[in-house]
């Protein structure tokens, strides 16, 4: 493979791999978009597909892997939807076991 060849094909594999890390991983500033009451549609539309999904009863909780801005890591946020709408959110740490209540996913722990 002559050196041209093979500086484009490690450019088009950089860029993919760029595209493929920004398009997973989201901003945690779009949080500020959320609201209590929001439907399950609108929250998907604003943050995108969850990470994870999990329910028990009429709770689901949405779980997203977003990038905490101006620190550079990555946050575990959570959305529980009760009865088909938000009834609370956030980063999953700051709940602690209250998110959960008695309606906890097997396995569910704060972290």
């Amino acid at each position: 493979m002559n050196a041209s060849i093979r500086r484009i094909t490690v450019l088009a594999a950089t860029c993919a791999a760029a595209a493929w890390m920004v398009g997973c991983a989201s901003s945690s500033a779009k949080l500020n978009h959320l609201s209590l009451g929001m439907s399950r549609d609108e929250v998907v539309k604003t943050l995108g597909r969850p990470h994870a999904i999990s329910a028990q009863g009429d709770v689901e909780f949405l779980t997203y892997n977003l990038l905490n801005k101006g620190v550079g890591d990555m946050k575990e946020f959570v959305v529980r939807i009760q009865k088909g709408s938000v009834e609370s959110f956030g980063e999953r740490s700051n709940f602690g076991s209250s998110l959960f209540g008695t309606n906890a996913p097997a396995g569910a722990t704060a972290k």
